[in-house]
């Protein structure tokens, strides 16, 4: 299985009293830790693992999302129908994608989940 790289977004979780770290191409799976670099690398091992059982059961690896990504696809898309689907803002999704702007972790996932509603996905 090829190596697979994934922004990794880290912050405090004052509910917790621990680090959380989240990516946004795997919104189910979180982890928590006392420092920021031990949070990371336990989201990378869960990563690797959820990669490895997908590839084991035939599933396919989600790729990372970014607004480089929707501008490819954006041939096929129709970002305003994908922003209301997402539960978005039209206007700023479009201002992003213009502007090589970044989405929030929060963005992407709802983006990932919207797209697998109707069966598609980023792939490069």
């Amino acid at each position: 299985m090829k190596s697979l790289h994934y922004p990794i977004h880290l912050h405090w979780s004052e509910e917790d009293g621990e680090w959380v770290a989240t990516s946004p191409a795997w919104p189910a799976l979180s982890a928590l830790a006392e420092s920021p670099g031990a949070a990371g690398e336990q989201l990378e091992e869960a990563i690797q693992l959820a990669s490895l059982a997908n590839a084991e059961a035939g599933r396919s690896v989600p790729e990372s999302l970014t607004v480089t990504d929707l501008k490819l696809a954006g041939s096929i898309l129709k970002i305003a129908a994908l922003a209301t689907r997402a539960g978005l803002s039209a206007q700023t999704l479009h201002s992003k994608i213009r502007r090589g702007g970044t989405l929030t972790p929060e963005e992407a996932a709802a983006i990932h989940h919207a797209l697998a509603g109707v069966k598609l996905s980023v792939s490069k």
